[in-house]
């Protein structure tokens, strides 16, 4: 069978916080890829590359200093359409809303479908904070013809952003799923927790990190480990040094381990070694909010770790209460507390929702058979 060629765009590919963009490209089936992006990272964490034409390292400065320009002149990149064309692209998956809009002017001249997928900051964030994008975004849902979102609570965002529901597609974000093995009983029945993420405000991470210091001061006995960093902001810079203050106020540094950003591969054995995962996720002071739901949560409950979460965005399509984990409202602490103490009590039950959390993401997030549906949203627009 013949190949269809898409080009995925992303400003960069990829972050580690965006690991699931490579997920997505490297599981899709009967199209062959070509990555168009700014800059290309960590691309020596992958056991897989696709075909990637980068603006920053390929074109000299010059050029790409003229390639910017036209981009505001025109609405796009001469280097991506061009680069595009002579791959005989047949169809455009723009990774977060922004790149959406600003591959419209290529859709269009190469008269080909535009997909645009939504992920979080761009759905809720960004157009709060610069309602010029509100305007633009407009533009993009008339003309684009796909928007695909984790779960209905981002696709509800994205019709009241103006996106008419019948171009909207729930496409879930896929984990390579038989890289997760099964999680051996183990005698120490010492709870070990685990957060993961940027440190930024949505994330939740220091009401999580109070309701651990509550579970501790009432008698609960368990470690938590958080592992991410700050994004080079200044606010995620006091985030974290405001988990960090808190943490020796209350001479907890021998039950909090901050073990940094590290490569997924490192964070998949992290999982392995701790039975809860936290994700206490809010919405921020400034809107931005998961959009869908955190990765982290799904690459957790592959690895079959009981889960806690908020209600917030999608996180209960996983955190299926008392099924997989369980759910407390945003912010509230005293939730948080008792679920760590109703786990850290009945190691039978975090095995069990352990068990049932693996089992669904088997089902419904495994790469292989989410690059098979994405394929067949491709197919349907041609």
């Amino acid at each position: 069978m013949m190949h269809k060629t898409v080009a995925h765009t992303s400003l960069y590919y990829y972050k580690l916080s965006e690991n699931w963009i490579h997920t997505q490209v490297k599981h899709l089936k009967e199209w062959d890829s070509l990555v168009l992006t700014n800059e290309s990272q960590n691309l020596e964490n992958i056991d897989w590359r696709p075909k990637i034409y980068e603006r920053r390292h390929v074109l000299p400065v010059g050029l790409r200093e003229l390639d910017s320009i036209m981009m505001k002149l025109i609405g796009y990149y001469p280097s991506f359409y061009y680069k595009a064309k002579k791959a005989g692209v047949k169809l455009i998956h723009a990774h977060f809303g922004p790149m959406g809009f600003l591959n419209l002017g290529i859709a269009k001249k190469l008269e080909i479908p535009l997909v645009t997928t939504f992920y979080g900051y761009d759905a809720s964030e960004l157009p709060r904070q610069y309602p010029s994008w509100q305007e633009d975004y407009k533009v993009l849902f008339a003309h684009g013809n796909r928007f695909l979102v984790e779960g209905p609570a981002m696709g509800t965002k994205l019709e009241k952003l103006g996106c008419p529901p019948d171009k909207i597609t729930v496409q879930h974000l896929g984990v390579e799923a038989d890289k997760y093995r099964a999680r051996p009983s183990r005698a120490d029945r010492e709870t070990r927790f685990l957060m993961a993420g940027r440190f930024v405000e949505k994330k939740g991470f220091f009401y999580g990190l109070r309701a651990f210091h509550k579970f501790l001061q009432q008698g609960g006995g368990g470690t938590l480990t958080l592992i991410g960093d700050h994004n080079g902001t200044e606010v995620s810079k006091q985030i974290k040094k405001q988990m960090q203050d808190f943490v020796q106020k209350h001479q907890m540094q021998e039950a909090v381990n901050f073990k940094g950003l590290i490569p997924l591969e490192a964070l998949q054995e992290e999982y392995y070694k701790h039975d809860v995962f936290v994700a206490p996720s809010v919405k921020a002071q400034n809107g931005d909010d998961e959009g869908g739901l955190p990765v982290t949560v799904i690459e957790a409950a592959a690895s079959g770790m009981a889960l806690i979460g908020s209600r917030h965005c999608d996180i209960p399509e996983v955190i299926r209460q008392e099924e997989t984990g369980l759910l407390a409202e945003e912010k509230n602490e005293d939730q948080l507390t008792a679920h760590m103490h109703l786990l850290a009590q009945n190691f039978e039950l975090v095995e069990a929702m352990g068990k049932a959390a693996a089992n669904l993401i088997h089902r419904e997030y495994n790469a292989e058979i989410q690059g098979v549906k994405l394929g067949k949203i491709y197919d349907a627009l041609l």
